[in-house]
Parts: structure tokens; C-alpha cells; sequence
């Protein structure tokens, strides 16, 4: 079926596989998504909610990706082609190539993230101190959002270099070593910040809003989908990348036991984020709901540093707050950026000369979002929805495959616990795809009365569902076309005696 080439990378031990597998699970849709949503979403039943759909969506996405990378030794184009056929090596690569034109605009927000951590130890919030929210939010505008932001597409660069040397570094020496250091960190910044914000007056009003919970919202359709979309974005599940780092795991590495353990985590960062940010805001702010509907950008760049600049030990609070976004974002994008050069290794490429290749295309891709906000919020909503059709991809694979067949004779003998019903439930991931997808085509074609269709320029109708279905279709047709060319370079490169 491949060729053979002994001497595969692994990662040294189960604790590494699991900093790196929560390092890509873990970013920022934990950190500053998932309190947004929570306060969108009025608090607990919102949470409780989510821990259903970690369980129901992610887990079983996790393994089917874990599966496919453990069983055939091989990243995404390799393993389809492995466990379907020839002709399916261009499914394969278009689940990759979702993961990296995601990474491509991503790397952006990480050099945002490292430009602000150094603003931080520069004085910069004594200038937000004195400016107030006018003058943190005429900033950052001039910084990213207004056209053309030389300034950050120069830290975008800084973002790629940072991600590029750890990969060059490969599995053991670079990504496991960068993720046992960062993602440890990610909690205990978290963690301290907790402690540091309870201590706040008025910060209990955040932690009553946060769980408290209204019977009636069990029954709202709004939070139900709300619910399900962040634990798509949160987990990471069905993007590919659990998929790549499995082809690194050891032969009795337990797929199902490690999917428990990553959404569980994913899911204690995500309320550990909430507890700190929104008894924060809560007790800082005198229009907390004014700062939560502030989108992504608006409350991390703008809300919080002027909120940390007007409180007692706030430069404290500002380097850890920023230190674990770091943290995050980075181990996020290292992951995005392996997808592709394990794809590339498959196909004959050296690390080396892997790694470049990708961090070029990142560069080239990405530039365009880094100076252009309007591009970046096209690819944040046309690559980030495109991510559940990834997961549809792998359920149907995995359903083509046999469901059961996988679990005889890869999850179950080297698993600790047998939840069989739970794997089994990707069969009916299709309908929550509709379920979720649905609901993201209908919302955008509302934002766009009469438009929807339209696509271009993608500067102006950055959110329709023809600029998404448009950018979708020409990256499956190039995939499709390329079919054959990939397919024939395809070897099995990473073997493990």
C-alpha cells in the first residue's frame, strides 16, 4: 500500500502528547471567546450545555482523527488515500489545507498577542491610564484594523518566525518540549489570575451571572447552537490536527482515554478564562454588558488593558492575562503549521525544507489579513465555518471505513475504558453538522438582506455565505484537480518499530 521508511519521530511519552494535543485544543476561543459567549448566552445552562456537546461533538471527532493518524501512520492526504482508496487522497488534503488557510489568518492574532505582551513591560498602560478607553481603542485601531497595518503585518512575520523555529526543532525537541512548557503555564497563569481577581470587590456579581442558571434556556434554540458552535471552535475537533499529532503516538497510545482527557481540559481552561474575565469586567467595569458585546478583539486589545490599567496591581494581572493568551495562541499555531509539513514529509519533503515551505505560504496568505482587518474577518468566518465541514469529512470517512470495524481494531484493545456509544455517535455527526452549519448560513444571510450570494470584493460582503461557499468550492476543486499529483507522491514516512 506505501512505501516503508523505518525510523519514525514519536513523542517521548503520554504527558507529551497530551501537553501537545491540549496545546492545539487550547487557544484562544478558550480564553476570550468563551466568556463572550457565556455572557451572550446568560451563564450556566449556556455552560452546562456545552459539556453535552464536548461530549456528543468533540470527543467522538477526536477519535476518529486519532484513529486515522495512528492507524495509517500518515497525515491527512496520506491516510485517506491508506484507508479509502487513491482517489480519496484529495479529501485528505483538502481537510489539511482548511487547517492551514485557518492558520494563515490565526498567526495574525498571535502577533497581535506578542506585540501587546511587549507593549506591557514598555509603560503602555500607563499611556491607556492616562488615555482611557478613546485612547486603547485608537490604538489598537491604528495598530491592526485600519488599512494598510504595516506595523502589524511586521509582527505577523515575528508570529511565523517564533512558530517556524519550533517546528524546525521536530516532535521531541521542539513541539513536545514548547507545549510541556506553555500549556502548564496556559493553567497556572489562569489559575493565579483567579485568585488575583476574586479578591476584587463586586467580582462575586461575575460569578453570579456566570452560573447561574434559567431553566427556560434549556429550551432556547439560540443557546442550544450557540452552545454547539463553541465547542467546535474550543476543542479543535474535526480540524485535522489531532489527526497529525497521532501519527506521532505510540502503538498502545489510548485514542479514546486521551479525547476524554483533552476536551475535559479544553473545558476547565475555557471556565477558568470565564472566572477570570468576567468577575473582572464585572467588577471593573461600570457597563460590564457594554464591555462583553465588544467582540473579540474590541474586549481583549481595548476593554481589558484599560480595565487592568485602572486597577490596583493591574500590571501584574495585564503580563499574565497576556502571557497564557500567548501561550495559547502560539501552541495553536505550531499546530496549524504541522499539518502542513506533515503533509509535506508524506510527499517527500524533509522538515527542513517542509517547514519553509509552509511558513512561506503562511507569510504570503496571511499578509493579506495582517493588512487588512476586512480580509482577516472573511477568513475568520469562510475558514473557521468551514472547519465543521473538515469534522463531516471525518465522520463520513470513518462511517465508509466502518465505525465498528475501527473500534474493534484500533480504539478498544489499547483503550482503559470502553465507551463504545460514545465513539458511535459519529454517526450522527452529519446531522448535527446540518444542525449547526444551518444555522450559520441562515444567520449570515440575514446580515445581508437580498446580497447573500454575492462574494466579491470579499472586502465588502466579508460574511455571506457566497463568499464562503465560493472559497470553499475553489479549494476543493484544486484539491480534486491535483488528485493524482499528490496521490503518486504519497510514501509512509514515519513507521515506528
Amino acid at each position: 500500500m506505501a512505501e516503508i521508511k523505518k525510523g519514525g519521530e514519536q513523542f517521548s511519552s503520554r504527558w507529551g502528547l497530551l501537553c501537545t494535543i491540549l496545546g492545539m485544543a487550547v487557544g484562544t476561543g478558550n480564553i476570550w471567546r468563551f466568556p463572550r459567549e457565556v455572557a451572550s448566552n446568560n451563564g450556566g445552562a449556556f455552560i452546562l450545555i456545552c459539556f453535552l456537546a464536548l461530549f456528543i461533538w468533540a470527543v467522538p471527532l477526536i477519535c476518529a482523527e486519532s484513529v486515522f493518524g495512528k492507524k495509517t501512520r500518515m497525515a491527512n492526504a496520506g491516510a485517506f488515500k491508506a484507508l479509502l482508496g487513491e482517489k480519496y487522497a484529495w479529501v485528505g488534503a483538502f481537510c489539511a489545507m482548511v487547517c492551514i488557510m485557518l492558520g494563515c489568518y490565526y498567526v495574525v492574532v498571535l502577533g497581535w498577542v506578542t506585540k501587546y505582551l511587549v507593549l506591557i513591560f514598555t509603560g503602555f498602560l500607563d499611556a491607556v491610564r492616562a488615555g482611557g478607553t478613546d485612547f486603547a481603542t485608537q490604538f489598537f485601531s491604528g495598530f491592526a484594523t485600519t488599512p494598510p497595518a504595516y506595523e502589524a503585518w511586521a509582527w505577523f512575520a515575528v508570529a511565523i518566525a517564533l512558530s517556524a523555529i519550533v517546528i524546525f526543532r521536530g516532535i521531541q525537541g521542539g513541539i513536545e518540549t514548547a507545549n510541556k512548557i506553555m500549556i502548564p503555564a496556559v493553567f497556572i497563569l489562569l489559575a493565579v489570575l483567579l485568585v488575583r481577581v476574586m479578591m476584587l470587590p463586586g467580582a462575586w456579581k461575575g460569578f453570579e451571572y456566570m452560573f447561574h442558571v434559567n431553566p427556560q434556556d434549556f429550551f432556547s434554540a439560540k443557546i442550544w447552537l450557540a452552545a454547539f458552535t463553541q465547542a467546535a471552535w474550543s476543542s479543535g475537533a474535526g480540524w485535522g490536527m489531532f489527526h497529525v499529532y497521532f501519527v506521532y503516538a505510540a502503538k498502545d497510545e489510548d485514542i479514546q482515554l486521551n479525547a476524554f482527557t483533552v476536551t475535559f481540559g479544553d473545558m476547565v481552561a475555557a471556565m477558568l478564562a470565564g472566572m477570570v474575565v468576567l468577575p473582572a469586567v464585572f467588577a471593573l467595569s461600570p457597563d460590564p454588558e457594554a464591555v462583553m458585546k465588544a467582540g473579540a478583539n474590541g474586549l481583549t486589545f481595548v476593554h481589558l488593558t484599560n480595565l487592568f490599567a485602572h486597577t490596583s496591581g493591574g500590571f501584574v494581572m495585564a503580563v499574565l492575562f497576556f502571557l497564557a493568551l500567548f501561550s495559547a495562541a502560539l501552541s495553536s499555531v505550531i499546530a496549524m503549521l504541522e499539518t502542513g509539513v506533515r503533509n509535506l514529509i508524506d510527499m517527500g519533503f524533509n522538515r527542513v525544507k517542509a517547514t519553509i515551505c509552509v511558513a512561506l505560504f503562511f507569510f504570503f496568505v496571511g499578509s493579506f489579513s495582517a493588512l487588512d482587518n476586512r480580509v482577516f474577518e472573511n477568513q475568520d468566518f469562510t475558514w473557521g465555518v468551514a472547519l465543521l465541514m473538515v469534522g463531516l469529512i471525518y465522520s463520513l470517512a470513518s462511517i465508509k471505513y466502518g465505525v465498528n470495524k475501527l473500534w474493534d481494531e484500533d480504539i478498544m484493545p489499547c483503550s482503559d475504558i470502553h465507551v463504545k456509544w460514545m465513539w458511535q455517535a459519529i454517526r450522527f455527526f452529519p446531522l448535527e453538522f446540518l444542525f449547526v452549519w444551518g444555522w450559520w448560513v441562515y444567520e449570515a444571510s440575514t446580515w445581508y438582506p437580498g446580497e447573500w450570494f454575492k462574494f466579491w470584493p470579499i472586502t465588502t460582503y466579508m460574511y455571506t455565505p457566497g463568499a464562503m461557499v465560493v472559497e470553499w468550492v475553489g479549494l476543493g476543486v484544486i484539491c480534486f484537480l491535483l488528485n493524482n499529483f499528490i496521490s503518486k507522491r504519497l510514501i509512509h514516512a514515519n513507521a515506528l518499530d
